[in-house]
């Protein structure tokens, strides 16, 4: 079963132990020091991130960060990864990611709101990608409907490089007062008590099974995925947020990663404790080894800790929702995890040795076939602009989401205000009696952070602020997955390394904090070939008021339509030119952070002054998609001329219309606030152009010296946008 652990670390076991281990205690740090669980390859990196800002209640170190988005209201989310195990199996896989992932919200017993999904996939033409994007939108959907919390929003990559190993990285957000956040240290005597699900074989080692490559028959790994059980899910929900207001548990542990040693290991560690625990207790649905206890990472299940006194108010309170309960034993001053079974000690081991292994410095160094960050341009012909939008908008990942987010309930709660495919980002109120709210969105660019992993990374946190602005949100925090390949290989820490560098740099500039994360490695195929390294983003912002959010569809004929910020001749990386002309090279976008400030900054007061009527930022595919995007959802036709676009530096159409420099955004002003909205640029030094209008023609139009150089029907350009990844998954 040891699969992980090196010569040299179960040599120091054996000096931290001073004897042999036992097959137990192997077990315990077999599970623990892998890197999903132990973080020994990456924290001396991620100490980089700014993590600390006035709205950061408790940031990394617990099972999920919190931030005070209002005054005593205080979000909780968390972002988590399921790659291997929706790899191996789609559906369990990504259910339990979720199942996860609320269940971290639960710990510092916050109410899940809210879910979203970022998801990297395979290409959708391929049989195996195509039966493992069916598998995991199926698992999310079934999970995140049954257990009665929406999926709001996310993001959606396709590409060849996850036909076998996708990343699916998933997020919760919960909501609580600051006066009930759980927050208490455990003390000697306080009891462990694991609730829910009873202990299983499945998920037995998944940490350790998350710590390394997929095997060439990856069936033969279907014992470390988990089981989703939803209906338990949901009880646990609801019995531990009534614990939580009844302020009869002290501290909660999710039991995923690493099972019951991570648990009680991480906990006793963390407060200078020790613990013993009496396996016979534990509540079982097989007969199982005190090994697989120890280390099976069976769903549903978590760790309470509780005051003597208040045990049995606890005990009722899980009886009423007829959640299993055990009492498997307490926490003391040992600074040692003991471990009976039927009267033997099983283990004995420190658990601050046991929860943190040394740091491993890895060796960093960029790969040989790092692509020459030079333009293409002049070697790449010239295509017609009406055929290149075409094709850009049923390009998988820039045409219509339909297919997933109308699987998943997303209105349930009526919180939702801004739903998916409308907005930037999603909408929720705090309330139905409150008129404040929060936007969520997860962002990332797999090809970006392929190519330049430091500007990528950097790109996605500013996309991701962009976001946020775009709803009309002041964005609070952030957390961070970076997913990348084997970090024993210089070649794949490097990206790794550049990610996070890059995400730092870029958090530090906007003044956000990165508060929380996670991180996922060993994502490569069976042949041993990294998958594209990705750093995933997902955003809280604050909104004052949801009734003044603005959503990216153009509202009405007759508006000026202004372009925010300075476009350059930026195309290579871009999704033009990956699909238009085959090609994944070139100089990735250059983040601009005082851009994205000050433009930020000009977006904000259109807002707040009611003169915007729809925002929408530049992204994917450059200017014309986020136009086309924006008719085709508001049904209004839009007349733009090329030349009324400042672009510094371009010779070419395709550059005007194609480039994704960052820092922009297209918004919608009636005519009649034109001029305020002008003066306003002026006063905060913002570029900001009025490249068009929007029309009572049903048509999408882009003039160059006056002739229309494309002249398409909103209806046709909307069949493209909503049918290509429908027909493909179908």
């Amino acid at each position: 079963m040891i699969t992980v652990l090196t010569t040299e670390e179960i040599n120091e076991i054996r000096k931290v132990l001073g004897r042999e281990p036992t097959a137990e205690e192997l077990a315990m740090f077999e599970a623990q020091w892998s890197e999903h669980c132990s973080y020994k390859s990456s924290r001396r990196l991620l100490k980089l991130l700014p993590t600390k800002g006035k709205n950061v209640l408790i940031g990394p170190g617990r099972d999920a960060p919190a931030v005070e988005v209002f005054p005593g209201i205080a979000v909780i989310f968390k972002i988590e990864s399921h790659n291997h195990p929706s790899a191996v199996d789609p559906y369990n896989g990504a259910a339990t990611g979720i199942g996860g992932v609320v269940r971290d919200i639960l710990t510092l017993g916050a109410k899940p709101i809210a879910l979203l999904d970022m998801l990297y996939l395979g290409d959708p033409s391929d049989r195996r990608a195509q039966w493992l994007i069916k598998g995991i939108v199926r698992g999310i959907s079934d999970y995140g409907n049954r257990i009665g919390v929406p999926t709001v929003a996310g993001d959606t990559w396709f590409d060849s490089s996850f036909n076998t190993q996708p990343l699916v990285n998933v997020a919760c957000v919960g909501l609580i007062r600051v006066e009930d956040l759980l927050n208490s240290k455990p003390i000697p005597g306080d009891v462990i008590l694991v609730a829910g699900n009873p202990t299983g074989r499945d998920g037995l080692l998944g940490s350790s099974f998350a710590s390394k490559s997929l095997s060439d028959e990856p069936g033969r790994d279907i014992g470390a995925v988990q089981v989703a059980d939803p209906l338990m899910e949901k009880v646990l929900i609801d019995s531990i947020v009534e614990l939580v207001q009844k302020r009869v548990v002290k501290f909660i542990k999710d039991l995923g990663g690493g099972g019951l040693t991570t648990a009680v290991a991480e906990t006793a560690a963390d407060f200078g404790l020790g613990a013993e625990i009496f396996l016979d207790n534990l509540h079982l649905r097989a007969e199982l080894t005190p090994l697989e206890m120890l280390v099976s990472e069976s769903q549903e299940r978590m760790m309470l800790v509780v005051d003597k006194q208040h045990l049995g108010k606890v005990l009722e309170v899980l009886g009423k929702y007829d959640v299993p309960s055990s009492v498997l034993g307490s926490f003391d001053s040992s600074g040692r995890i003991k471990v009976y079974f039927r009267g033997k000690l099983v283990a004995d081991v420190p658990a601050r040795e046991l929860a943190r292994p040394r740091d491993v410095y890895r060796v960093s160094r960029p790969p040989k076939e790092l692509v020459e960050l030079v333009s293409p341009v002049s070697s790449i012909p010239l295509v017609p602009v009406s055929k290149a939008l075409r094709v850009l908008l049923s390009s998988p990942n820039i045409a219509s989401k339909k297919w997933i987010y109308e699987q998943y309930d997303y209105e349930v709660g009526v919180r939702t205000v801004v739903k998916p495919g409308y907005g930037d980002a999603a909408v929720l109120r705090l309330d139905a009696e409150d008129v404040r709210g929060i936007a969520v969105k997860g962002d990332a660019n797999p090809r970006y952070t392929s190519i330049d992993p430091f500007r990528g990374a950097a790109n996605s946190v500013a996309e991701c602020y962009r976001n946020l602005v775009s709803v009309g949100s002041t964005p609070v925090a952030f957390v961070d997955e970076p997913n990348a390949g084997n970090p024993e290989r210089p070649e794949h820490f490097w990206y790794f390394e550049m990610m996070v560098k890059g995400v730092a740099w870029m958090a530090e500039e906007l003044g956000v904090p990165i508060v929380g994360g996670k991180v996922s490695f060993y994502n490569e195929d069976s042949r041993g070939r990294q998958v594209k390294p990705t750093a995933t983003i997902v955003g809280i912002g604050a909104v004052e008021d949801v009734r003044r959010v603005k959503t990216l569809d153009f509202k009405q004929e007759g508006s000026a339509v202004l372009l925010v910020g300075e476009t350059f001749p930026e195309i290579g990386s871009t999704e033009y030119l990956a699909r238009v002309h085959g090609l994944e090279v070139g100089e990735v976008p250059i983040p601009r952070p005082n851009q994205e400030l000050r433009n930020a900054s000009y977006v904000s007061k259109l807002v707040e002054n009611d003169v915007a009527l729809s925002i929408h930022d530049v992204s994917l595919g450059g200017l014309a998609v986020a136009l086309a995007e924006m008719a085709i959802l508001g049904d209004v036709g839009v007349d733009v001329s090329v030349e009324k676009v400042v672009c510094r530096g371009c010779t070419r159409i395709d550059e005007v219309l194609f480039s994704e420099s960052q820092a922009r955004y297209v918004v919608e002003v009636p005519q009649e606030r034109v001029e305020v909205a002008l003066n306003l640029a002026e006063a905060l030094g913002v570029r900001v152009s009025v490249v068009g209008r929007t029309t009572s023609k049903k048509l999408f139009v882009v003039r160059a010296n006056q002739q229309a150089v494309v002249e398409e029907s909103l209806d046709e350009l909307r069949d493209i946008y909503e049918r290509n990844l429908s027909e493909l998954l179908e």
